[in-house]
């Protein structure tokens, strides 16, 4: 054998383009990012136009005054605990922190020369402490989220007791923050609902485009290989819990607007609801992928449920009831469809790439030249 070193070998024709895959066509790709959300709005869209038949008042200016700002605090609280949720946790802590965040900004904004703005950033201030203690106890000390959160909502919830009994319940919203949450569009379409749909689409455009969000989605995801790849998949973990928090403040500040004066069951709705959104959205309790779009058509989809409910005249436990049996069977739906993907890819047999499959992929010859002893 030559000592001498061959050249590389020369391929002929212009210089290959890189394929997306073999036989895979573009709507393939289209399905496999898009599935997701899509089922999500299609039931959600389903229940929209099964209500407007039913209920056709419930698109008039009164039913959409009375049910957009609501549905737009649901989308913002919701939104939170998908963050969390997508993590494999979840945050107990929601309802406790809307109260307090709602009592706090109340009694904030009621004194003598303090002004809405700063009031609100009091308030939800003090959820955001909530969030932190969450993030420390469950990522750092490694406690179960379930307990971690449900502790921490009881101290919060203690708080709103307190507070609420010294003077609270005797305050009112200022009108100014009543005059700005009661806004409303068109036939009644409240601005609290807009906002929640911009931060939706935001959320999407940062957790899809960023690097921030890539690797809040890897820490999600993927934590194992994303501490290989150098990411503080703790920190970012612990963040979710934060932010979350931040929504949930946000969101209380928002309703105690609309409603117009605090109440220690102010959030109580928002306990299990926020929980049922996310599930009809798609996701999995055991964390995954996040999809805000997907959060946003579960959001629609429960408040018409809620809102036919009402419209019947039922008890008020019904819309419990309801949202129970809807979580069990969106669990059930979820839990279907993970089984079904885990049989195809178990009987998918990898076939192996030789020279012939090679040359079956779109574009000019290559040429494999052969190896001399």
């Amino acid at each position: 054998m030559s000592g001498k070193k061959s050249d590389p070998p020369v391929l002929d024709g212009p210089p290959l383009t890189p394929v997306r895959s073999a036989g895979r066509p573009r709507w393939a790709d289209l399905r496999w990012r898009g599935g997701p959300v899509a089922l999500p709005w299609v039931v959600a869209l389903a229940m929209l136009i099964i209500s407007i038949i039913l209920y056709p008042g419930s698109i008039g200016f009164g039913g959409l005054a009375t049910m957009t700002p609501l549905l737009g605090v649901l989308i913002i609280a919701s939104l939170g605990q998908s963050l969390v949720i997508g993590t494999g946790g979840i945050d107990l802590s929601v309802s406790s922190v809307v109260t307090v965040v709602g009592i706090i900004f109340v009694m904030q904004s009621a004194g003598d020369g303090h002004s809405v703005t700063v009031s609100a950033l009091v308030a939800i201030g003090a959820g955001v402490i909530c969030g932190i203690a969450n993030g420390l106890l469950v990522e750092y000390l490694g406690l179960s989220p379930l307990i971690s959160t449900l502790a921490t909502g009881q101290v919060m919830a203690g708080l709103a007791n307190i507070w609420y009994g010294r003077g609270a319940n005797r305050l009112s919203v200022p009108g100014e923050w009543t005059n700005v949450t009661g806004l409303t569009l068109g036939n009644g379409i409240s601005y609290i609902l807009m906002a929640s749909v911009v931060l939706v689409i935001l959320t999407s455009v940062i957790l899809s485009y960023t690097a921030v969000g890539r690797r809040l989605t890897a820490a999600s995801t993927s934590p194992r290989a994303s501490r290989y790849q150098g990411v503080s998949v703790r920190r970012y973990r612990a963040g979710t819990y934060v932010l979350a928090s931040l929504l949930y403040g946000i969101g209380g500040v928002l309703l105690v607007g609309s409603i117009g004066t605090p109440t220690l069951s102010l959030g109580d709705i928002y306990q299990l609801s926020t929980i049922v959104v996310v599930v009809l959205g798609g996701a999995a309790l055991s964390g995954g992928r996040l999809h805000p779009g997907a959060t946003l058509a579960g959001a629609i989809f429960l408040s018409f449920i809620n809102q036919d409910v009402a419209a019947t005249g039922a008890a008020p436990g019904t819309q419990g009831v309801i949202q129970g049996a809807v979580l069990i069977l969106a669990m059930l739906a979820t839990g279907l469809g993970a089984f079904r993907l885990l049989r195809r890819r178990r009987h998918v047999t990898p076939t192996p790439l030789t020279p012939t499959a090679i040359n079956t992929i779109p574009g000019p010859a290559v040429q494999i030249p052969q190896q001399t002893g």
